[in-house]
């Protein structure tokens, strides 16, 4: 007596449920990549050069490639830093900071100085070398 099974097992898979599950994670990622904003400072940049500026009086900052920051071309402590620039900023609108740094200057000492900037509302030059 042959006995014979009356089901036949398949070998094909069906990839259905796959896209499904690509198609979800493909729409959350799109969703959670629009929540993320990136940690940036803000600049303005000027689209045209052709306007004038008049500058009674800049503040000369520096930022060397170790870290150390002079003002005047003298060197300033952190803790010191802000007062230093409040003492010789002028608040008239034609007062700037220039800021040179080294290119190799660690960029949370530059921001130091621009934070600073920035809560004072003085305007900055940055001249990287």
């Amino acid at each position: 007596m042959a006995l014979r099974r009356t089901t036949k097992i398949s070998a094909s898979f069906s990839m259905s449920s796959m896209t499904d599950i690509v198609f979800l994670l493909l729409i959350f990622f799109m969703i959670t990549s629009t929540m993320v904003h990136p940690n940036a400072i803000k600049l303005l940049i000027p689209r045209q050069a052709t306007k004038k500026v008049v500058i009674d009086k800049f503040i000369s900052a520096s930022v060397s490639a170790s870290g150390s920051i002079t003002v005047d071309n003298r060197r300033v402590s952190d803790a010191d830093l802000e007062s230093k620039l409040l003492q010789t900023y002028n608040s008239s609108d034609k007062t700037f900071i220039k800021l040179t740094t080294d290119k190799n200057a660690p960029t949370g000492a530059v921001a130091k100085v621009l934070d600073i900037a920035e809560t004072h509302q003085i305007k900055v030059v940055l001249d990287i070398k």
